[in-house]
């Protein structure tokens, strides 16, 4: 017998946006972005010594060992790639390593080693999306699990139409090598979409927004409007969204940050219209 995943092709919202752990594919760039960061001192006209005194610091004050146990036999150790690398290390005090090795490479002289390796951090973390980035010096969690429970809310208690819709916005966003950003934010608009249509049966979202407060659900004025412009921005020629078979003639080129934007906005919103037609008891035509 099949199981639900099975039966509606159903993804994880948690194998797709990692938070509260570190997979091995995050660990494994964590680890190479401190691999290219001796070449990053040396590029930016530090050397290899200076390099060597970062990891001393890990070292007494991260680690909080003694100084003299830093070099094994003429050898220093590189505690950095050694602790992220540890199973036995929590995912968290692992980004702590990470967020400290941060703020001592913005105390340097020179940032540009800071900026480059901020900017190899935040991109291995978009690319394998992992729920956080580093901002200012520190990691901070762009999507919370509040959001990530709106996603599996409105996929798991809505149709199988919606859900459809939800799930291939789910793995477009999560297409490797490079997500498919533009059709996922069409996947989700088309969730919003279709639950509208469900309700009033208008053929398009505007004219279902503008049906609902007929139907009983009535929208805040703001609210309405937001989605509206929303409904807007994905029909704009220029961002190519919803025209020509999603094709890369639009001039504006969607990002992660959007697409998981209209992800979890259009969930909760169809979320919130669920309980407006519930505690309404709306009756579909």
């Amino acid at each position: 017998m099949k199981l639900f995943s099975e039966r509606y092709n159903y993804t994880k919202v948690s194998d797709v946006i990692i938070r509260e752990r570190i997979t091995p594919e995050i660990q494994n760039a964590i680890c190479s972005c401190f691999d290219r960061l001796p070449m990053m001192f040396q590029n930016n006209s530090y050397s290899y010594q200076e390099y060597i005194e970062f990891e001393k610091f890990l070292w007494i004050y991260f680690l909080n060992k003694r100084e003299r146990d830093f070099s094994v036999g003429g050898r220093f150790i590189i505690v950095s790639t050694n602790f992220v690398e540890d199973p036995h290390n929590l995912w968290y005090t692992k980004l702590d390593l990470v967020e400290l090795s941060v703020k001592y490479l913005y105390g340097l002289p020179n940032k540009k080693v800071f900026y480059a390796f901020v900017k190899e951090l935040n991109f291995e973390f978009n690319r394998l999306n992992f729920a956080y980035r580093v901002v200012d010096k520190e990691i901070i969690e762009i999507t919370a699990k509040e959001e990530m429970s709106a996603i599996e809310s409105a996929m798991q208690n809505s149709t199988s139409n919606i859900r459809i819709h939800l799930n291939n916005a789910l793995e477009l966003y999560a297409q490797r090598p490079q997500g498919d950003y533009r059709n996922s934010i069409k996947e989700s608009i088309s969730a919003v979409e279709a639950y509208c249509r469900e309700i009033t049966q208008e053929n398009t979202l505007g004219q279902a927004l503008n049906s609902l407060n007929r139907k009983g659900v009535v929208l805040p004025t703001t609210l309405k409007s937001a989605f509206d412009k929303l409904y807007a921005y994905t029909n704009q020629p220029d961002t190519g969204i919803r025209h020509a078979l999603m094709d890369d003639e639009g001039s504006y080129t969607p990002s992660s940050e959007e697409a998981l934007f209209m992800l979890i906005s259009c969930s909760a919103f169809i979320n919130y219209l669920k309980s407006k037609v519930n505690n309404g008891r709306v009756e579909r035509i």
